[in-house]
């Protein structure tokens, strides 16, 4: 079977529908390739708490503030141009999906940043997996059927095998399913299949040298076809090695009534994150994404937070479906004592160790000296607070991860790039499969659903101009 369309979008989430929806608005026709059979598909932009937000910032703020928010938390790593092109469409975005028909609402406190949120809520509400009719999954069902309404199609249970490329420029993809191999011939390819957080082989590659001590708080959707293939055209890759991440009770990798809450970061950040030996080995004040990622390339990737009565009352308690009371309901190992000598043999952590890291750890805040730690404590994002009184906690951690940050190099207008910076004819990326926009060293979080968003209307924006 063959088909000829001006656009294909490779991916039927967030990313790809919006690319296919925005380019029949625009007088092309469209169709969605998606690998999934079944209608209710899980990926990333449906299985979601719909917070639209530009790097913990309003999608309102003025775009130029927006830009430096985001060259700023991902310390440069995130180019001027990919800044404003994200920044300058933020709030389009959500307007082109409130004319879709979605709904959004706010969050309170909404801490200026939770103030577009699809509706209905309810993701963050308990500490497993649900999406059924929440905002999410209702915004991709109103894109799949304006979709359908103006013409274009959705083939479902159709995995991208092969980029179609004749005289160096994209004309199309291969596909195969149980039906048998499609080709679709196409004056635009856009992909949008969600990254590679599914992919252990590519994971490993990439990301951590231990993948199954890896958590996937996602679905297993993103198996990287997009930019396998690409980079297998000439494609470059860019921001590989970072992903979303939190902090989660270890005990998650065999207990998915802990997933996709409760975080743990927030207790590590207040306290001390320690490895087998009752050492430091990260700073725990840069948050959850860095910490999590410094904790997936470490050793065994499973460590133990360590924190007293009042952080467990205080940081324990904050946040969505925090851990206090949850992390226990839900099954998760907390160990409990008065004092830190049987706390580390209750947690399996040398007991002389555990006293010398506390104390340590009080004394850098009582003498302001925390960047004298080993090794250095930061407290920009999250200040550390002191070990002031029993019970004392410990409880094994591994880092989860949600969707990968790293990609294909786009520009922007969402062209995907060589390694020597030029475009490749009529190919385009959108969604998780775009690097060089959140991540870098820092790991810096700009947010996932607005970057689908914005560059799923500019990769059909772009390839509609031509």
């Amino acid at each position: 079977m063959t088909h000829d369309v001006d656009l294909v979008a490779v991916g039927g989430g967030l990313a790809g529908l919006t690319a296919a929806r925005r380019a029949l608005e625009l007088g092309l026709n469209a169709l969605v390739l998606e690998a999934a059979a079944e209608e209710k598909h899980l990926s990333a932009s449906r299985v979601n708490g719909g917070v639209y937000h530009v790097g913990f910032r309003s999608v309102t703020t003025d775009p130029e503030e927006l830009a430096q928010v985001i060259v700023r938390i991902t310390d440069g790593f995130a180019t001027p141009p990919l800044a404003r092109a994200l920044a300058t469409n933020a709030a389009r975005a959500v307007e082109w999906l409130q004319a879709q028909g979605a709904d959004f609402t706010a969050m309170q406190p909404d801490e200026g940043w939770k103030d577009r949120v699809l509706a209905p809520l309810g993701f963050h509400e308990q500490t497993t997996m649900r999406w059924e009719g929440f905002g999410a999954d209702r915004l991709l069902g109103l894109l799949e059927a304006g979709i359908v309404r103006q013409g274009g199609a959705i083939l479902r249970g159709m995995r991208m095998t092969e980029l179609i490329m004749e005289n160096d420029a994209c004309r199309g993809v291969v596909a195969a399913g149980p039906s048998g191999v499609t080709s679709i011939r196409a004056r635009a390819v856009v992909l949008a299949d969600g990254g590679f957080h599914g992919n252990h082989d590519m994971l490993r590659r990439f990301v951590t040298p231990h993948p199954e001590v890896l958590k996937l708080r996602g679905t297993p959707s993103g198996k990287g076809d997009g930019i396998r293939l690409a980079e297998l055209a000439g494609a470059k890759l860019v921001g590989m090695e970072a992903f979303y991440g939190h902090v989660m009770s270890a005990d998650s990798l065999h207990n998915d009534n802990l997933c996709p809450f409760p975080f743990l970061e927030f207790l590590a950040a207040a306290g001390v994150m320690v490895n087998s030996r009752a050492e430091r080995f990260l700073d725990e004040g840069k948050g959850g994404h860095f910490v999590s990622n410094a904790m997936a390339r470490y050793e065994d990737g499973v460590v133990n937070v360590v924190f007293d009565e009042a952080m467990w009352q205080g940081a324990g308690r904050y946040f969505f479906c925090p851990p206090n009371p949850n992390l226990v309901r839900a099954g998760g190992t907390l160990h409990q004592a008065d004092d830190l000598g049987t706390l580390a043999r209750l947690a399996g952590l040398p007991e002389a160790a555990l006293r010398r890291t506390v104390a340590a750890h009080n004394a850098a805040i009582q003498n302001g000296t925390l960047d004298k730690l080993t090794p250095p404590r930061s407290g920009a994002k999250h200040r550390p607070e002191p070990f002031a009184a029993p019970p004392y906690y410990a409880t094994p951690a591994c880092a989860a991860i949600t969707h990968t940050m790293g990609g294909l190099a786009i520009d922007a207008g969402a062209r995907v790039l060589r390694g020597d910076g030029t475009p490749i004819p009529r190919l385009y990326a959108a969604g998780s499969n775009c690097g060089g926009i959140e991540g870098g060293p820092e790991v810096g979080y700009i947010g996932g659903l607005i970057k689908a968003v914005v560059f799923g209307l500019i990769a059909a924006e772009t390839s509609a101009a031509r």
